[in-house]
């Protein structure tokens, strides 16, 4: 690897300084110049209950129309069963599963809370 370079950082300037502040991670004036980097952290949760939170909103969005369609897909099932009871029972179950499914994602934004109220709870 003769002639090669791996890392390097152009532009210095006096000083060098670097300073934290702490909060989401940000990183100021490296190089005291113009030519200073700021990294942003790009999760604005400061807590593990706002990134579970984030998190929870984030499948929300997903969740929420595949519920809709699982349940229009059991009565779509349902209306084509013609009396057959295999079929009936089938989309019962797929009726079933799908509120099921929704119940337990709606829920755990819920549950979140309430872990968080008790966690809080206990630490006062």
């Amino acid at each position: 690897m003769s002639g090669s370079v791996i890392a390097a950082q152009t532009g210095v300037g006096t000083g060098g300084t670097q300073t934290n502040t702490g909060v989401g991670g940000t990183q100021t004036g490296v190089g005291g110049g113009s030519n200073s980097v700021a990294l942003q952290n790009p999760i604005k949760a400061e807590s593990i209950q706002a990134l579970l939170t984030a998190i929870i909103d984030i499948l929300l969005v997903f969740a929420i129309p595949l519920i809709v369609f699982f349940i229009i897909l059991a009565g779509f099932k349902y209306v084509t069963a013609r009396g057959n009871e295999h079929t009936i029972s089938e989309a019962h179950m797929s009726l079933l599963y799908a509120l099921i499914g929704g119940v337990l994602i709606l829920g755990a934004r819920v549950l979140i809370e309430v872990i968080s109220g008790t966690v809080d709870a206990i630490k006062n």
